[in-house]
Parts: structure tokens; sequence; C-alpha cells
């Protein structure tokens, strides 16, 4: 059967299926399987099952010799240009890709699908016929050439987490009379340069060509773990370049050097009032050179020209690093996000942390612009945790004791949703006497949903808000301190963890503002949790 892998095939394969229960196509050399499936270890050694499964089905398919020995060909080089891009033999290399051979319309195709490097062929140097003697050594660039050209057509798709995938078709013999061949994609680019070491990385704005390369240099700290899938396809880190949500910088040798390091400002919406610093990654081969040092330093030279209120950063709490470099640049912890970064996230180089426990994050600021003292309304106890932090970074609270009216009209309960994080988010716009009940449904949704971490969001501003406090802590959110501008001037944050084991020890705090958070907060989760 066209199904039954070779000998040669079944040696390599991890994995191996197929679908002989969905209508298969006839021919005169027998039955064609619609598809197959093949998992396979990303080397050439699997080049040899893969041709041979091919190459049977394109003879049952009724191609003749050479458009056979054709199509083998394109396999050969388009296996040749995954493993280039995607799989370097280093530490964080994925060792496995998938071979999905199908019928596709009236074509023949061959899917290779990975998870190792993001790549699209911007990254191989341009090949050109007419002058075979400059092409690169490696001739990696010759064999993208030749695998679009042995293809009637031929995609790379990057789509991040979920893989990326070259796809080739061939018309089949009965459809090729009289059909055009698609023009293949355009890969011209201009000629890498040599890398060269130098003293040191230059730092300048990130371009939209530099969007690939930070999109690998991503994985090479995050793996796949990093809770923005946009930062791993160009078209993604491009598209919040353009519409004003991030704001990059890179470090690079040379003026056409790939990216060694990144920083960066972000914000969900454009016009938000607070901006994030982060993205923050360095290539191994620069660490110990002061380069984080120097991107942060570029950061907050661009800082004072921006329009936004607040400056912030989610300093991660399983290590110390980040929270004494911003401590030194007048960055104050005003909120202790509990469980924020799920156990899945990879912090690659960091020793020490346990896998898949949830890391928990200091929510760091520093106001870009003077505050009016601000009018709050907060219960004593939430007052005296949030005013050192306050305090702080220069925003002026005012307490207000007067009582507040009756609770009006119905409660706005806004709710953003992170899978990726096992997270959602939660903004009170307007309290209502139904307040405790929306609040409740909410909540036994989303932990239904399996969210692990829920962090509620409202105004301290508003008379109603120790009402507020009273109907979430009640329903067993503890506090989690301040989130100027996010999106009040004087923004409390409330969390309910879902279920969730922590440990106090597991969670750096620098500094005594630092520690104070983490003592408050791990002691309103154990009082929660019946621990104490």
């Amino acid at each position: 059967m066209a199904c039954r892998p070779t000998p040669a095939a079944a040696s390599c394969c991890a994995c191996w299926t197929s679908a002989m229960d969905e209508p298969p196509a006839t021919t005169a050399a027998g039955l064609v399987c619609p598809w197959l499936q093949l998992q396979l270890p990303a080397s050439l050694a699997a080049l040899a099952p893969l041709q041979a499964v091919l190459q049977q089905q394109a003879q049952l398919l009724g191609f003749d010799h050479a458009s056979v020995q054709r199509i083998c060909a394109a396999c050969d080089e388009a296996l040749g240009t995954v493993l280039h891009l995607g799989h370097d033999a280093g530490d964080d290399a994925s060792n496995e890709l998938q071979a999905s051979i199908r019928l596709q319309g009236p074509a023949l195709e061959l899917r290779l699908s990975d998870n190792g490097l993001p790549y699209d062929l911007s990254l191989l140097p341009h090949y050109d016929p007419q002058a075979p003697e400059a092409a690169d050594e490696d001739g990696a660039g010759l064999a993208a050439f030749l695998m679009q050209r042995l293809a009637d057509h031929c995609e790379v798709l990057n789509q991040g987490q979920q893989g990326h995938h070259v796809l080739l078709q061939w018309m089949l013999p009965q459809a090729a009379a009289g059909a055009a061949n698609p023009p293949p994609a355009d890969t011209t680019q201009p000629p890498d340069a040599t890398a060269q070491a130098r003293a040191a990385a230059a730092i300048r704005p990130m371009q939209p060509e530099d969007a690939i390369h930070l999109a690998r240099l991503m994985f090479r700290t995050y793996g796949y773990s990093y809770t923005n899938p946009d930062m791993y396809t160009a078209e993604g880190i491009q598209g919040r370049l353009s519409d004003g949500r991030l704001t990059s910088w890179v470090a690079v040798h040379g003026e056409q050097g790939v990216p060694v390091g990144h920083i960066a400002l972000l914000k969900p919406q454009a016009d938000d009032p607070a901006v994030e610093i982060g993205t923050a990654v360095v290539a191994p081969s620069e660490r110990g050179s002061a380069l984080f040092t120097r991107l942060v330093t570029t950061v907050q030279e661009a800082l004072p020209r921006r329009p936004e209120r607040v400056a912030f950063l989610h300093a991660v709490a399983a290590h110390p690093y980040t929270q004494k470099t911003f401590n030194h640049l007048c960055y104050h912890p005003t909120a202790l996000l509990l469980g924020l970064i799920p156990g899945s996230a990879s912090f690659r180089g960091i020793a020490g942390r346990r896998q898949g426990e949830r890391v928990s994050a200091f929510h760091s600021c520093r106001l870009l612009q003077p505050v009016e003292p601000l009018q709050v309304w907060l219960p004593p106890a939430l007052l005296e945790l949030v005013q050192p932090g306050a305090r702080a970074i220069g925003l002026p609270l005012l307490p207000q004791q007067e009582g507040a009216p009756a609770l009006e009209g119905d409660t706005q309960l806004s709710s953003q949703v992170v899978q990726d994080m096992g997270a959602a988010f939660l903004t009170l716009q307007h309290a209502g006497p139904d307040l405790h009940t929306a609040l409740a449904r909410q909540l036994r949704a989303l932990c239904r949903a399996r969210m692990d971490a829920i962090y509620l969001h409202l105004d301290a501003g508003q008379v109603h808000a120790p009402a507020v406090c009273a109907a979430a802590l009640a329903l067993g959110f503890i506090p989690a301190g301040l989130t100027p501008f996010m999106p009040w001037p004087a923004t409390l944050c409330l969390q309910y963890l879902n279920n969730l084991e922590l440990d106090e020890t597991q969670v750096h705090a620098v500094g005594p503002a630092a520690e104070a958070l983490r003592s408050a907060l791990f002691k309103a989760w154990r009082a929660r949790e019946w621990l104490d």
C-alpha cells in the first residue's frame, strides 16, 4: 500500500500517520493515500525516507520520470533550507520536524514544518544565476533558489508559536496542461555582510527589516514561552512598530549586522498614558559586555520626549537583577503581581528556577510628568499598603473619609483574557448595586476557564472604591498595590490566585519597599488560604 513506510523510512520516522479512511484518489497504478504525515529528525538523515515516500506518491499520481526527479530534487533543497535556517545544533535547537504530503486540489503538496528558530527567506543570501561565482560558499542561497524553481508553487510561512512551514506544490499531470505556474516567491535582498567582532555593538532604532532577526533573538532567550506571540513573527513585530504600540532599539555590529540585543517601549494601545519597558534581550555572545545597561540607558534618554505620564516595567522576581538595575534609575515598586508569568516561561541562562511554577513580578514605575494631588477613597489597611510606594514615585494621595452615596446603574466590568499567560485582567468602569453578583459571576467563569491568576483594576479616585474593595476581598481577592495610570492616575490592583501554590522564598525582593510589599501580600495570601 502507498501509505506503508519503507524499511528505511520506518527506521528514521518517530511517527507515521495516514488517512485511508478518506475517499482515496484512483489512478492507473492504484489507490493514492490522500494525505500522509511523517515525524522526522531534524537532520539530513530524514532525506532518504522523505524522498522515498514523496517519490512513490508522485509515481502513483502519474508524474513522469523527469517530473519525479524534479520533485525529489526540490525536496532535497527544501530540507536543506529548513535545516540551515531553523536548526543550528545549538542548545536551544529543536530536534524534530514534520512532513505532510497530500493532495491539495489539483496539486501534490509537500509541507515541511518545525518549531525551531523563526525564519523567512530574507535570512538567505541572494543567489543570482547570472553570477554564480558570487554565491556564498555554503550554497544556502542556491538551495533556496533551486527549491523555488523546481516547484510550481513555493511559500515560506512563519507562524511563530504555531511553527514555520515550507510549502511546495506541483500541479498534477492532468491539471498541468494549460495551467500557468504561480510565480515563485521574491527573495531578492542585499547580500549579507560578514559578521565581524567589534569592541562594542552600536545601538540604533529598530528598522522593519530587523524584525525576523529579533524574532530569532527572542527564541534564543525565551524559546517559545514568551507570552506575546507577535514577537515571534516579522509581521507581528512590524505591525506593532507601524501603529505606535512598539518603539524599539537594537544593538548590532556593523551597518548590516544582525541584532544581538534589543529593548522596547510597549503599549496595548497607542494612546495609553502608561508605557512599559520590556522585551529586553541580549544574545548569549554579548552577555557580560554591559550591553543590557547600555540598552536601558538608551531607553531612559528617550523617555523625556515621550507623551506618556508614567513608565513602568514588570521586574521578574525569580532573580534580583532587573530590580537592582532599575532601582538605581529611580523606579520604585508600587505593586507585586503574584503568579503573573506562567510556569511554562523559559528564562534561559538563569539557574535555580523550578520549572512549572508561576513567577511573580514587581510593578516598578517612575512618573514622567508631575501629578497634582489626587483624592482617593481607600480602606485604611489598603491605604497603608500603597501610600509608601506612591510617595516614593511622587504620586501625592489625599485620603478622603466621607461616606459614599448608594450605588446606581448597572455594573460595567470589562475582561481581557490572555490564554498564553493563563491570566485575566478585569477593569471596573462603574459599580452598581449588582456589583457583588457581577464580579462573582465573572470570577466563576474565569476560574472554570482555568485562569491561574486574575487581576482587578479599579479607580481609587472614585468614592465607591471602598465598597468595591470590600466586595472583591469577600470573594477571595487580595491586594496587589498601585498601578498608576493603568488607566486611572490612582489605579488600585487586586488579585485572585486560582488554587496556586506560592513559595515566598522564590520571590526575590530588593530594597525595603519591595520587602514590605512581599511580606504584606504573602501574609494576606496565607490568611486567605488558611495557612496561618
